[in-house]
């Protein structure tokens, strides 16, 4: 099986004696090798490659180097155009918002809520924090005989993208879903409108509503810290309520080394999303992650499987049984007639 990791060791080994390889060159290779990771997996992952040609360098050997830091960091100022959460006014907003109807994602994001272990980690902690608070099976051991989404490694165990690419660059909207539908939820993504603010707008509205009144979806946004007065630029983070009355919002910032959960206006958020992702050539957006039949809150069964057939995270994906396999699989059975 030739992981990522490896086809990025390879590149640098050849481009000491010839010429890097070309990105064209490379996605045949990605091409060709495409089922070799997983024999029994059904999923269908051509949109995601063929738009992942213009948002990721097939080699880390090819990025810029890290830079250099000058000076070390306790914390950000929030902007003042912000609310934090532990203010007197954002406890305010929240013991509104907790009366109405539109917090059903509050208390699950805060069992799992926690911060992201690299800079660049945001959208795929964003991604396990709401895995976890649909109570999604990994179907992989974290540690020991336990099955949960601990750290970003649980999630980068059962996929084919690079680490070290993402350290230095992140991930797109694109690889979000990518991710999410591989871990057997549904997920569908939004962009906002730059020429039709006000409906899009209303939709981003209409979807908040909707998400945030049920207890089986997720929305996660996809913004620009620097369209909302923060330092940085390209950010992921789940949101956990609205605040109908002030047209509100509550962010769950994943980088909780940074800043702490805050409120902000809708119009602002959608205004963040607007600016277009280098990566990409895209603006950012939402998701809206929907667990379907892998969500339950209240425990009601261990799940219990055999550890042989449960691999451990850093462990070689070797199945005993294709079958078992597919049905592990649940973005390629769960949804195969969406």
């Amino acid at each position: 099986i030739q992981t990522e990791h490896q086809r990025v060791i390879r590149i640098r080994q050849q481009n000491k004696s010839s010429a890097a390889l070309s990105w064209e060159q490379e996605e045949d290779d990605h091409d060709n090798d495409k089922n070799k990771h997983c024999v029994t997996c059904t999923c269908s992952m051509e949109r995601f490659r063929n738009s992942a040609r213009n948002s990721q360098p097939p080699s880390a050997a090819l990025l810029p180097p890290s830079p250099n830091l000058a000076y070390s960091v306790h914390k950000r100022v929030l902007p003042s155009n912000l609310i934090a959460l532990n203010s007197s006014e954002g406890r305010r907003l929240l013991k509104t918002t907790l009366l109405s109807k539109y917090a059903e994602s509050y208390w699950p994001l805060m069992e799992h809520f926690q911060n992201q272990t690299h800079p660049a980690y945001c959208g795929l902690t964003s991604l396990i924090i709401a895995l976890n608070a649909m109570s999604v099976d990994p179907l992989i051991r974290w540690s020991g005989g336990w099955r949960y989404y601990a750290t970003e490694d649980t999630l980068l165990g059962k996929c084919c993208l690079s680490s070290e690419i993402i350290k230095r660059i992140g991930i797109t909207m694109e690889q979000f879903e990518q991710l999410a539908r591989c871990q057997g939820v549904k997920v569908e993504t939004k962009r906002p409108s730059s020429t039709s603010v006000s409906s899009s707008i209303a939709e981003f509205r209409r979807n908040l509503r909707d998400a945030l009144s049920s207890s089986d979806k997720i929305l996660v946004a996809s913004f620009s810290r620097a369209a909302l007065g923060q330092t940085g630029d390209g950010h992921f983070s789940p949101i956990a309520a609205y605040c109908e009355q002030t047209d509100r919002v509550l962010i769950l910032d994943v980088a909780r080394f940074k800043y702490p959960p805050y409120w902000t206006s809708v119009a602002e958020l959608h205004t963040a999303m607007i600016p277009k992702d280098e990566a990409s050539n895209q603006s950012r957006g939402w998701f809206i992650v929907n667990g379907r039949a892998n969500n339950d809150y209240l425990v009601k069964d261990e799940h219990r499987r055999p550890i042989s057939l449960v691999r451990e995270t850093g462990q070689p994906d070797i199945c005993p049984m294709g079958a078992l396999k597919i049905e592990y699989c649940k973005a390629s059975t769960s949804y195969a007639k969406d």
